[in-house]
């Protein structure tokens, strides 16, 4: 063999790269089940999937993600070392792995920091009742009970600012406007009794967070006379034994909407009624009793779940 033939063989000589398939593997898997994700997601809250099938799906997503970035990781440890070609598929699977398990990340260390709670009222002690929406929840839902002594003393040590409203105002008066606030926060009622001789008045009603669509049951009980009223309110979630704080967020958000109305002091026709007609209406600002300074909090609960 010549020198020019030793020449040309090795000039058409070719390196041939190995690629690492788990890297191709693991970016499919993760596009996969970020889509079952998404789609567990959109039939839960528009086309009425169950969900005990719906949190199922949801576990099961999070699993395959994290199975993901996991093979991802390791595919790069072998390209690195390898020198095998699929870097590109891994950081892929992983961007892609990390967004999907963004969120259901945030709400496993919500978990981990809130309350084990899923029912929370302004008065445990003397705890609201359900009637209409008793009948409406599913079988397999969590129990509407009275509270134990312990999740009482839970409640107490982890939502100090949660209590009833006492106001100097007519029952009748401050069902109106506590009938309004439900209606400004978008509440479906199925129940809307207002205060007659026995001086109370109920509303039951259920809210849907705004992602997954999962549905809440509220009872607001308004308790007076002539010349004062307490507004107690309770809201239970369905299923799972941790609510992430979302009861607890959407009864400081109704008592924020009374208080605002009571606040503006608007005078209600049975106080216009009860005026002297030689006196000027002025409107005065509503006294709350026993209601609590809320405390700056370092964290802020998320009610999009």
């Amino acid at each position: 063999m010549t020198a020019e033939d030793t020449i040309e063989r090795y000039a058409t000589a070719r390196y041939v790269v190995k690629e690492a398939h788990e890297a191709r593997w693991a970016r499919r898997i993760a596009v996969f089940f970020l889509q079952l994700l998404i789609l567990t997601a959109i039939l839960h809250r528009f086309f009425e999937l169950s969900t005990p099938a719906a949190i199922n799906l949801i576990l099961v997503s999070v699993a395959g993600l994290a199975l993901a970035v996991l093979i991802a990781v390791v595919s790069l440890i072998r390209i690195w070392f390898g020198g095998q070609t699929g870097a590109g598929n891994d950081f892929a699977a992983i961007i892609v792995g990390l967004l999907g398990l963004a969120v259901p990340a945030y709400f496993m260390s919500q978990a981990f920091l809130l309350p084990d709670l899923n029912d929370v009222q302004t008065s445990p002690e003397d705890p609201l009742q359900y009637t209409v929406l008793l009948e409406q929840r599913p079988r397999d839902a969590n129990p509407l009970g009275n509270p134990t002594a312990e999740q009482i003393q839970i409640q107490a040590e982890s939502y100090e600012d949660i209590g009833p409203i006492e106001v100097d105002r007519p029952a009748g008066a401050v069902f109106t406007v506590v009938n309004e606030a439900v209606k400004q926060l978008g509440w479906t009622v199925v129940v809307n009794e207002a205060p007659g001789e026995s001086g109370v008045g109920r509303i039951e009603a259920t809210d849907t967070s705004l992602i997954m669509g999962f549905t809440d049951d509220v009872v607001v009980r308004v308790k007076g006379d002539d010349t004062s009223a307490v507004v107690d309110i309770r809201s239970a979630s369905r299923y799972g034994s941790s609510d992430f704080g979302a009861n607890a967020e959407r009864i400081r958000a109704f008592e924020d909407e009374v208080n605002t109305a009571l606040e503006k002091g608007e005078t209600t026709v049975l106080e216009q009624t009860a005026a002297e007609p030689e006196e000027e209406p002025v409107a005065a600002p509503a006294k709350q009793v026993k209601k609590k300074k809320r405390r700056s909090r370092k964290r802020r609960v998320n009610r999009t779940r």
